[in-house]
């Protein structure tokens, strides 16, 4: 293993004892100091002598705050709390099923679904579940019978949803890689959005004089981090808007019937770049007399820690729905509103239950206590990736809630130092510490938070561990595995053995 190096900066040994003190102080305070070599794997780190790691909460509309821990708010300590299980059903899903295990709320997807549902909207709505999120077919069944349709990003994703039940004409496809047999899903019934010219070069010549959607970079974007910002000129996905005229004259050459636009600009949660986008957007159909929807993608910011700020889409769309009869003022037509949530119905829907599975001290002058879970970015990608932040919350072996409390550094299992639960705000190479209820060896963390692109988007079979079982908390309470745990087997049945005489 690639153990993590860190040395802490002396500036920041200096004792604070008010939160108005760090704020005067926070940038002297706010420290990251890189290790020298770096194929070492070091680390970053933010700390007081008091180890009581120091770190501004990122914008949130009321002012840069400086907290001293990932859990709390700007304006206390408060520790993480449970959002859907108790702690005697955290014990009982490691009883049943082991650790780790992801632990999906059917009710909480159920509620996400009605609020999409009910999305402001002019001249009707069809709200399409990015599936890309979590793709299990369990999720796909339940948004299913709530009404919702699909979003796919790939060619394989659509097969995914027919075979959990999805007709192919409830299914729109904006992928970055145009499948090759994407003719034979079209002639089912699929619907395509050509995210490339290219993308749309193909579609002309197969299918001339057919129906397609245009997908439109607008050249502006929104999002947590650059690495969840979809839209604006560092970003690759839809057609360049500059490059209109180029999509008109492939579309005229092969006489295709544009009648969708879309737009996806990120995972941001500003109601007023929203708003602009979506005019951007209107733009755009108004160059193609004959589209009929307008589909402004997802990224509804949700919110997973205290401090962060969640999109209210009735806020969001308010607006949107102003701009859609303003439209039909000035060219007569009704558009039809499609959007694409994923993050908005998952983010807190889901669970991981673990396992501390060790637990190891770096000393009590500059040094920190960590706990070694038995998950890690083999079922959460997201910290290690983009900094992300997740609840964490503590229970006991015995299934209660700690009566004392600590500061931890939390890791993941596999060998590789960027395996991190508390990384630092916005930066993936810092550490962080969480102040959480005391655990030990044996006991249980539950990682909240984890619904979206953690199942579906994590580094599984990384140091060869297996898949985590998926299971769904029915609204009756009882437990349901809808996906189980992958075996060793498994992880190697497409493995071919090389001959002796090759090697």
């Amino acid at each position: 293993p690639r153990p993590p190096v860190a040395f802490l900066d002396p500036r920041a040994a200096s004792s604070i004892a008010n939160p108005a003190e760090m704020s005067a102080v926070a940038a002297s305070l706010v420290v990251s100091v890189r290790a020298a070599p770096a194929r070492s794997g070091a680390a970053k780190i933010s700390q007081t002598r008091a180890t009581r790691v120091v770190r501004a909460i990122p914008p949130t509309g009321r002012g840069a705050s400086v907290v001293p821990n990932a859990a709390s708010s700007d304006t206390g300590t408060a520790i993480e709390q449970l959002q859907f299980l108790t702690p005697n059903e955290a014990k009982a899903v490691r009883d049943e099923f082991g650790t780790p295990t992801y632990v999906y709320d059917l009710n909480r997807l159920e509620e996400q679904a009605s609020k999409a549902l009910n999305f402001p909207n002019a001249f009707g709505l069809t709200v399409r579940y990015a599936m890309k999120a979590s793709p299990n077919a369990a999720i796909l069944k339940v948004f299913r019978k709530k009404g919702l349709n699909i979003d796919a990003s790939s060619g394989y994703e659509v097969y995914r949803a027919v075979k959990a039940g999805f007709e192919y004409e409830n299914i729109s496809l904006s992928t970055q890689e145009f499948p090759s047999f994407f003719a034979a899903l079209v002639e089912k019934g699929l619907k395509i959005n050509a995210c490339s010219l290219s993308q749309l070069e193909q579609f002309g010549k197969a299918f001339p004089g057919k129906e397609i959607g245009l997908r439109f970079n607008p050249g502006l974007g929104s999002g947590g981090t650059g690495k969840t910002n979809v839209g604006g000129p560092s970003s690759s996905f839809g057609i360049w808007h500059e490059l209109l005229p180029e999509a008109k004259a492939l579309c005229e050459k092969y006489e295709l019937n544009v009648v969708r636009i879309h737009t996806h600009i990120g995972s941001g949660s500003d109601p007023a770049v929203w708003t602009k986008t979506s005019g951007m957007s209107l733009t755009l159909c108004k160059e193609f007399p004959s589209v009929k929807t307008l589909n402004l993608g997802g990224g509804y910011k949700v919110g997973r820690m205290a401090y962060e700020k969640s999109t209210d889409l009735q806020i969001v769309g308010a607006p949107v729905k102003e701009l859609f009869e303003q439209y039909k003022k000035d060219t007569g037509t009704e558009l039809h509103l499609e959007i694409e949530p994923g993050t908005f119905l998952l983010a807190n829907s889901c669970s991981i239950v673990s396992t501390v599975q060790d637990k190891v001290t770096t000393g009590t002058d500059g040094g920190h206590t960590f706990l070694k879970l038995d998950a890690g970015m083999t079922e959460v990608l997201r910290p290690s990736l983009y900094a992300a932040q997740h609840p964490l919350v503590a229970v006991s072996a015995k299934g209660t809630s700690p009566t004392t409390t600590e500061k931890y550094v939390v890791v993941g299992h596999c060998c590789e130092s960027g395996d991190l639960m508390t990384p630092g705000p916005d930066d993936a190479e810092s550490i962080a510490e969480r102040t959480m209820g005391a655990l030990e060896i044996g006991d249980i963390l539950v990682v909240e938070g984890a619904g979206a692109y953690c199942a579906g988007m994590s580094s599984k079979n990384y140091n060869s561990f297996p898949e985590a079982p998926e299971v769904m908390k029915g609204k009756d309470g009882v437990m349901h595995l809808i996906r189980k745990r992958q075996n060793l087997e498994q992880i190697l049945e497409n493995e071919i053995e090389l001959r002796d005489d090759a090697c």
